[in-house]
């Protein structure tokens, strides 16, 4: 009894004046690439996948689907949205059929993936695509009049018939930006000099070397295509002879998605 007391006491003077024993906090497993992407190949492995897909095992697909995030996600990597981006994935797997805005998730990192990147320019200087820009806070690349470069910052939304004119003031759905003010998209059949000034059903085609085009309707569902811009929903599913227009797909052995799910 003395013994025990006498050992609580030395543990007591050992410790220094106002510290309390604490157990250590574990580390966030999504705070690095690797804690994520294996986080991002646990939610896209799932039952009907490994099972459509015909995986050898969960594991093998979790293992090709983790090599398969790490080349996709920027440098500048940040975990402060990571479980948005991660339940987004999931809800994408889930049931085997996968719609072109869960395709531009899992392929592209569109929202809510699209807030991973520290970035490594800063608010105003010039860019080329979003994970340059700080997107965690918020900022992205914007571009106007279908340039190839932009600006990093935060959109300012305009409305029909106001001016658009500074770097990062974009136009709100369903017009574009002119170049000073926003307008109405052009009709079908309308001389355009790019995809940006057509409705979005529609795009600019171009004769070779031409400077002006037609506003022309997007492949329907089904017909040919050579990329998803061909198409109105936004997606072209390749085939064994020629890709089509699709509006979803369905995870099989056949489907070219698998290969990074075996």
């Amino acid at each position: 009894m003395k013994t025990s007391l006498i050992a609580g006491l030395l543990l007591g003077l050992t410790l220094p004046l106002g510290c309390t024993v604490e157990e250590d906090t574990p580390p966030d497993p999504l705070a690095k690439p690797s804690g994520f992407c294996q986080a991002w190949a646990e939610a896209a492995c799932q039952p009907k996948v490994v099972e459509y897909c015909n995986a050898k095992s969960p594991e093998a697909c979790q293992s090709t689907q983790a090599d398969f995030c790490l080349d996709l996600l920027p440098d500048n990597y940040s975990s402060a949205h990571a479980e948005a981006c991660l339940n987004a994935v999931r809800d994408a797997y889930t049931d085997g059929d996968l719609t072109p805005d869960e395709l531009a998730v899992v392929l592209h990192l569109a929202a809510p993936c699209d807030q991973l990147s520290t970035g490594t320019r800063n608010s105003g200087q010039s860019c080329t695509s979003n994970e340059e820009c700080n997107t965690v806070d918020g900022f992205s690349c914007i571009k106007k009049l279908g340039a190839a470069e932009g600006i990093c910052g935060q959109a300012e939304l305009i409305d029909k018939g106001e001016a658009c004119d500074s770097p990062n003031q974009i136009c709100r759905d369903g017009y574009y930006c002119n170049g000073e003010t926003c307008g109405v998209y052009k009709k079908t059949g309308a001389s355009c000099d790019g995809d940006f000034q057509c409705k979005p059903t529609d795009h600019c085609v171009k004769e070779a070397d031409a400077d002006a085009g037609t506003c022309e309707l997007r492949a329907d569902l089904n017909d040919p295509c050579t990329r998803d811009a061909d198409c109105q929903s936004g997606f072209c599913a390749p085939g064994d002879t020629e890709s089509t227009c699709a509006s979803t797909i369905r995870l099989s052995r056949t489907e070219p998605l698998c290969k990074n799910l075996l």
